[in-house]
C-alpha cells in the first residue's frame, strides 16, 4: 500500500471519528472547516473502502453502528499517536510558534535569526499575528500597530510574556513599520 492511499485512509478515518464524537455530519464538518456534503461524501467513500455500513440512517439523522465504533477507537488511537508526535515536535524550547492571519505577508520574516515554527491555530501560538483584536489572551502582552499610508489596517500582535516570543514580536512590529 502507497503512503497516498495510507494517507486517505487514516484522513477518511480521523474525519469519521470526528462525525460519532460530534454527533452529526454538519457538527462535525463545522468544527473541522469543511463543506457537510464534502464530509458526506468522506463517510459513504469510507463506507466503500472498508465495505461497511458505519451509519443507520433514518429520518431523524444517523447513528454509528458496531463497525463505526470499532474503526472509531482504531482511529482514536492514531489520533493520539498523531498528539504524541506534535507534542515532540513543539515541546523543542528552543522553537518559537509563530501564528499569522491568513492573507498577512511579513516581510523578510526568513531573516529572523531563531528557529520558528508557522502553526495553524492561534492556541498553539507564542507569537499571535491578527487583523482583530484577539478576545482570550490572558498570558499574552499585546501591542496594535497599524500598517499602511493611505488604508490604516490594525495589525495584532500578541506574545507570550517569554523573551524569546517578545523578541520576535518586536522583530514583527520592526518588519511591519519598514513595509
Amino acid at each position: 500500500m502507497n503512503v497516498k492511499t495510507k494517507f486517505s485512509i487514516l484522513k477518511n478515518l480521523l474525519y469519521l471519528k470526528a462525525v460519532v464524537e460530534a454527533g452529526s455530519i454538519s457538527a462535525a464538518a463545522n468544527k473541522n472547516g469543511i463543506k457537510a456534503s464534502n464530509l458526506s461524501k468522506v463517510i459513504k467513500d469510507c463506507e466503500s473502502l472498508f465495505h461497511k455500513v458505519l451509519f443507520y440512517r433514518t429520518a431523524h439523522g444517523m447513528s454509528p453502528t458496531p463497525d463505526a465504533f470499532q474503526l472509531v477507537r482504531c482511529a482514536h488511537q492514531i489520533d493520539s499517536e498523531l498528539s504524541q508526535i506534535m507534542q515532540l515536535i513543539t515541546q523543542n524550547d528552543d522553537i518559537i510558534k509563530l501564528y499569522i492571519i491568513e492573507g498577512l505577508e511579513i516581510k523578510n520574516l526568513s531573516r529572523y535569526n531563531k528557529s520558528m515554527l508557522l502553526v495553524k491555530q492561534q492556541c498553539q501560538a507564542d507569537v499571535i499575528v491578527t487583523s482583530k483584536k484577539p478576545q482570550s489572551v490572558e498570558t499574552y502582552i499585546i501591542t496594535e500597530s497599524i500598517l499602511g499610508k493611505d488604508v490604516a489596517q490594525h495589525i495584532w500582535i500578541c506574545a507570550k510574556n517569554t523573551p524569546e516570543a517578545i523578541d520576535l514580536a518586536r522583530f514583527i512590529i520592526l518588519q511591519i513599520h519598514s513595509q
